[in-house]
């Protein structure tokens, strides 16, 4: 069962994993396919935003609101990492929300489906 998020008191690197199994509590599929599909969202994520290129991750440029967010493969476990930055925390909150919600719907168009954990 998912643990709950721990408080954090400042908004520099607002942090989650979007379809981890010990994070938010999905599952994509045993090891052998998680990591061809982490490949395949990554790329269907380059066609929904404006990123520059990072060492096995992209990084996303916002303006609006301004601020970054860094979006990579969980090393260890199914699904993907984002990492996000903003001026203030209501920015870094948007700008996490954004990119699980782009990463949901670069899986939804690629066929892979959030599963509950076990």
């Amino acid at each position: 069962m998912p643990t709950p998020r721990r408080t954090k008191n400042d908004h520099l690197i607002y942090a989650d994993v979007v379809d981890s199994k010990s994070k938010a509590g999905v599952w994509m599929g045993a090891q052998d396919a998680y990591q061809a599909k982490q490949g395949q969202i990554m790329e269907a994520l380059k066609d929904n935003a404006s990123w520059v290129p990072l060492d096995n991750a992209i990084m996303v440029i916002s303006t609006a609101p301004a601020g970054i967010t860094v979006i990579a493969p969980n090393p260890t476990l199914p699904g993907l990492i984002a990492l996000a930055d903003g001026g203030s925390p209501a920015a870094s909150a948007e700008l996490q929300a954004v990119a699980e919600e782009t990463i949901r719907k670069a899986m939804a168009d690629l066929g892979i489906a959030e599963e509950e954990a076990a």
